[in-house]
């Protein structure tokens, strides 16, 4: 009975968990529309601007290190409350701005307040949900995907309506929802942290001892040492780089590339989002047969990522905007769905948290960049296509980064699927011995 109703409790939290991921990826990530409406009320160039569309995401991705510890310290239920009120409260002033300025600090506010959210939700969620890691992942990606897919619609009518002011107004509102969200998530039943989190809160209540050595251990500095790790998060950064040049820079690029209107543009984050959604699903089901690398379909989705992103100036027509947005959203889902994956086949559950922090710590930086970057490039050469060749090239050299590593990891797999060959064939052996023997 107890286990019955452990069981519906966890499955609850996952629910409200991709519930709030709804509210997280559509009250935040469809900055790409608005790029488009604040370029033209601030006057101040598309690359410039475009701290507007990232800041939020970028700071929110950056803040990941921090998150993890305070969420440890004081509890996720508590930091999320306080987090989800602070992102709702600044995206809801920024309908009240004038000032350039003064808006990209209310984007950086609500960036702090979405680290929480976004950081900690996937990694929480997988540890608290470990014999169903696929279904959790699956859940989460639902929202995060089904926010991405509402949101341009809903930023669409309010922009008609109400103009951009209102249109952040409305958001606000619907951010302000986690709040409530954020008071329903408990720990659940009587079940243990898992290890590395035990450990962690052991070496946080330690008084004496080596400081520096504690300080190390607390927060795996080690990860720094491994050549693999380093190279993935150089990979993060790169990648989210070029993320950030795809959700802020996809609608006004496919409006003047594409020769469809702005409104019509709008709906290729809508496209995005619906097929990230079905890759989720795809990939995580995928992902699930023994003999499918998490890592080997990465590379796989990202060399496609980078040649799908390539072809984007020289498609035409609506049609073609919703299709090639289609399959870059699909192609992008891998990054979702997969990496929580990799870094536990990579370093072991016990750095999960660590590794998934500091990896997206990375990825923010570059999220904050990369859109600006491509900014710059289409003020200065007029020309749209040159960005997203630079975010095609990007994508390239974030796959080529992590090859030599692919190789190290698929030579290991190889010889661990060998070993165990051998073993069962010993086995096998030595039952037909034993049954020749009695016969």
């Amino acid at each position: 009975m107890q286990e019955e109703k452990s069981s519906s409790l966890e499955t609850v939290i996952v629910i409200l968990a991709g519930t709030a991921t709804l509210f997280i990826a559509g009250g935040n990530y469809g900055d790409g529309i608005l790029v488009a409406e604040w370029v033209e009320y601030f006057h101040r160039g598309s690359g410039v601007t475009s701290w507007l569309g990232t800041v939020i995401i970028g700071i929110g991705l950056c803040g990941a290190p921090v998150v993890s510890l305070l969420v440890k310290r004081f509890g996720f239920r508590k930091v999320f409350f306080i987090a989800s009120i602070i992102n709702a409260s600044a995206i809801t002033v920024t309908s009240f701005v004038y000032n350039f300025y003064l808006a990209i600090a209310l984007r950086v506010i609500a960036g702090c307040g979405l680290a929480v959210q976004q950081d900690c939700t996937f990694p929480y969620v997988l540890c608290r949900f470990p014999k169903h890691t696929a279904i959790a992942q699956a859940i989460l990606g639902v929202g995060f995907s089904g926010g991405g897919f509402t949101f341009p619609f809903i930023i669409n009518y309010c922009l008609k309506q109400y103009g951009w002011r209102g249109c952040c107004l409305i958001i606000g509102g619907i951010a302000s929802q986690q709040c409530a969200l954020g008071l329903l998530f408990r720990h659940w039943s009587n079940k243990p942290l898992p290890e590395h989190e035990e450990n962690q809160e052991v070496l946080l209540e330690q008084s004496d001892g080596d400081n520096n050595k504690r300080f190390r251990d607390l927060h795996q500095l080690d990860l720094f040492k491994r050549k693999m790790f380093i190279a993935f998060v150089i990979h993060s950064f790169i990648l989210h780089a070029s993320a950030s040049v795809i959700y802020v820079h996809i609608v006004s690029g496919s409006n003047l590339l594409m020769g469809i209107s702005i409104e019509q543009a709008r709906f290729t984050l809508s496209s995005i989002a619906l097929a990230n959604l079905v890759g989720r699903f795809v990939i995580a089901l995928m992902t699930k047969h023994p003999r499918i690398d998490s890592l080997t379909v990465h590379v796989i989705l990202n060399t496609f990522l980078a040649i799908q992103v390539g072809v984007i100036p020289f498609m035409k027509g609506y049609t073609a905007a919703l299709a090639v947005s289609a399959s870059i959203g699909f192609l992008l889902s891998g990054y979702g769905c997969l990496f929580p994956l990799i870094l536990v086949d990579l370093f072991g559950n016990d750095y999960l948290y660590m590794s998934y922090a500091y990896s997206i710590c990375f990825g923010g930086v570059g999220f904050l960049l990369g859109a600006p970057v491509a900014g710059w490039i289409y003020d200065t050469t007029g020309n749209y296509a040159v960005s997203f060749y630079s975010c095609a090239g990007l994508v390239i050299l974030s796959v080529l980064i992590l090859i030599p590593d692919w190789i190290v990891h698929i030579k290991k797999l190889m010889k661990t699927d060998q070993t165990k060959d051998h073993k069962e064939t010993i086995i096998s052996a030595n039952y037909i011995a034993s049954l020749r023997s009695l016969s």
